[in-house]
């Protein structure tokens, strides 16, 4: 099965590893396995301001897309997102996911120029981040990337209220006829994916507690993550 979470019946999740968590040692090996078992591969770009680490760029998105298939998506831990979008959809990137608190004065500037240079428009929302901001442009979006941990801070806590954020976004979406994403990312690990799948994410980001730090093989890693996913959603499609 290529796709885990495409095509289990009843809850399902769909699956997109950080890639900047990829061993450099093991990087062409772990690259080529991801590629060909994720549904997404999620490109945290950071500059050092917006959160305090670093993260990888456009120049390494466009290392990857000459081995891979699968869409790439920028979430872009910036404070100037504008200036990483083009250079972003030119390294090949499918999405482009700047947070909300970044783009508050130009949101429509810039999701449109996300669209016009070919790309899926998204956006990441911090846990304080209010849903009404992004109400008014939901139309425009193809993924909404909720924060369930406070972005750039390791070793958190999930904040289970998020729950109730993804579930307004689950209403909002049936209520306005629309199909966009909802991802959550932070914390991942066993025992969030039920829930998160329960208030109706659609795809969670993978960091090392949820894949990499399961084994140093990359593929004895996935099949226990994997095996973690697909015992909490099937605890949920024998409740349903």
């Amino acid at each position: 099965m290529k796709r885990f979470g495409r095509k289990k019946m009843g809850k399902k999740l769909m699956l997109a590893p950080s890639m900047g968590c990829c061993d450099l040692y093991e990087f062409e090996k772990q690259v080529r396995f991801i590629d060909a078992h994720a549904d997404f591969l999620h490109i945290d770009i950071k500059d050092g301001n917006y959160v305090k680490t670093f993260g990888v760029g456009p120049d390494f998105m466009k290392t990857l897309k000459k081995t891979v298939k699968t869409p790439m998506d920028a979430h872009l831990m910036v404070r100037r997102p504008q200036d990483f979008i083009e250079a972003c959809a030119q390294a090949g990137a499918a999405y482009i996911t700047p947070h909300t608190d970044c783009i508050e004065s130009d949101a429509f500037v810039t999701i449109n120029k996300i669209l016009s240079l070919g790309c899926k428009a998204g956006v990441a929302m911090n846990p304080a981040a209010p849903l009404e901001g992004i109400r008014y442009y939901l139309p425009l979006l193809s993924k909404v990337t909720v924060m369930i941990v406070d972005a750039g801070y390791a070793g958190q806590k999930v904040i289970t209220q998020m729950y109730d954020k993804i579930r307004t976004l689950v209403q909002w979406r049936r209520e306005m006829g629309l199909d966009f994403l909802i991802e959550a990312d932070g914390s991942m690990d066993a025992g969030v994916y039920g829930p998160l799948a329960q208030a109706g994410a659609d795809v969670v980001v993978l960091g090392p507690p949820a894949l990499w730090n399961k084994d140093a093989d990359i593929s004895k890693a996935w099949a226990v993550m994997e095996s973690e996913v697909e015992k909490e959603l099937g605890g949920l499609n024998q409740q349903a």
